[in-house]
């Protein structure tokens, strides 16, 4: 994992060929951004810490003086409790590194393990069996693959202390054990069901809202490219037919370079929307040097006047990312845009671009001193079609910032005091 800006976790272990284990713990917090995916990773931990802060201390109560079992354990409970306590405050802890694996082993040590040893114990009486089958329920709020080794490891580990304590392989109760599996199974299968179900749904909005996105940027340039052969028209006429002293000739001119700078924005946004009804994954990727890209995306583009100037670029820091380099510069663009929109709101600031280098990262930071957001804006700040101001925009902007640098291995994160600053970082791994 790398650090974090903004409180919110960053990067993975690594795609499946790294290894099982870093897939399933940065299944819980692989977000790169503050997004709304990410929050709701954080909050499954807390809501998760809460029924194990809660759970374990009420059901001890309970199995032991209400509805007395045969076996409980007030130290088993009592160390679930404490391991259950810092997953209350996953947001605050989400900057460091070891909260992922954390998270990882407290909830398989208090759900699957301490479940399926109770359940043991108890010789699989009918309480136990439902409860494991509900802590499976739980697991699967989580990744598939994290909800199957949290579930395998526990059961493992709980197996080998049931026979640590002095138990024999006959104390086991293999019958409950057998009438309790084919129940256990058909449960794991319907939440893998329902799950890939929700995602292939997932998938079929985003190829509905491509095509829609796709099919309107099509649409758009016809009238566009007439408008701009109507500046082009009256620009001519006004050079061979109106005299040089009219009191209207300013005023011409002034309306044809308008007309221009809106053709050239709603071109850009053309561009924006047809690079979003595009998967990431199947544009050719290479190595090329971000600062080139962010030049040429600023030289393109479309600047009320005066709006150049506030656009400072810092100078080449020698280095070269992977990714695309025409796409990366519609992030710029994108990021440009809201920056000089919220500079307009306030009628104040400037923009800077740089870089911030690591061992094994680059950063290109974005930053504007125009309005800043609040954080409750902040939160949603990557959540698809959410826009700030509401009347501005379609809110697919960053959300394709974030879509395309997902699928390089990159990462974007925002921080932001309103009134102040906004700020956004591009992380790029593996420099060279």
């Amino acid at each position: 994992m790398t650090d974090t800006e903004g409180g919110v976790f960053e990067g993975s272990f690594g795609r499946w060929p790294l290894g099982v284990w870093q897939r399933v713990v940065a299944s819980l917090t692989s977000a790169a951004l503050l997004d709304d995916e990410s929050a709701a990773r954080l909050r499954r931990i807390r809501f998760v810490g809460a029924l194990g802060v809660i759970g374990h201390p009420l059901y001890y109560a309970i199995w032991s003086y209400v509805f007395p079992q045969p076996y409980e354990n007030v130290w088993l409970r009592a160390l679930c409790t404490l391991l259950f306590l810092p997953l209350l405050f996953a947001n605050r802890l989400s900057q460091y590194k070891w909260l992922p694996a954390y998270a990882l082993f407290a909830i398989t040590a208090g759900l699957p393990f301490a479940f399926i040893f109770f359940y043991l114990e108890n010789a699989g009486t009918m309480v136990w069996a439902e409860s494991v089958v509900i802590a499976v329920v739980i697991l699967f709020h989580f990744s598939t693959a994290f909800a199957m080794i949290s579930l395998i490891s526990g059961a493992v580990v709980a197996t080998m202390l049931f026979l640590a304590v002095g138990h024999a392989a006959t104390a086991f109760p293999w019958y409950a054990l057998l009438e309790q599996l084919p129940v256990l199974g058909f449960v794991v299968a319907v939440l893998v069901v329902i799950k890939i179900d929700r995602q292939i749904l997932v998938e079929q909005k985003q190829r509905g809202v491509a095509l829609a996105l796709g099919t309107v940027a099509h649409e758009l340039r016809t009238p566009l490219a007439s408008l701009a052969l109507t500046a082009q028209g009256i620009q001519r006429r006004l050079q061979g037919g109106v005299p040089a002293d009219s009191p209207d000739l300013p005023a011409l001119h002034q309306a044809i370079e308008r007309m221009r700078t809106d053709v050239a924005r709603a071109n850009t946004s053309i561009e924006l929307l047809l690079a979003n009804s595009k998967d990431p994954q199947t544009v050719s990727t290479g190595w090329f040097d971000p600062h080139d890209a962010i030049c040429s995306a600023i030289a393109a583009f479309p600047f009320e006047p005066g709006g150049r100037e506030l656009v400072q670029i810092a100078p080449s820091a020698g280095v070269r990312v992977l990714g695309n380099a025409k796409l990366f510069e519609h992030v710029i663009t994108n990021l440009t845009k809201n920056a000089l929109e919220a500079i307009q709101r306030v009628g104040k600031g400037d923009i800077q671009i740089g870089y911030a280098l690591a061992p094994q990262t680059v950063e290109v930071v974005v930053r504007d001193t125009g309005a800043g957001v609040s954080p409750t804006v902040l939160k949603r700040m990557f959540q698809p079609f959410f826009s700030y101001p509401a009347h501005r925009g379609t809110g697919i902007g960053l959300m394709f910032c974030s879509k395309v640098l997902r699928s390089w291995g990159a990462s974007i994160s925002c921080r932001s005091v309103e009134h102040e600053y906004t700020e956004f970082r591009i992380r790029f791994p593996q420099a060279r």
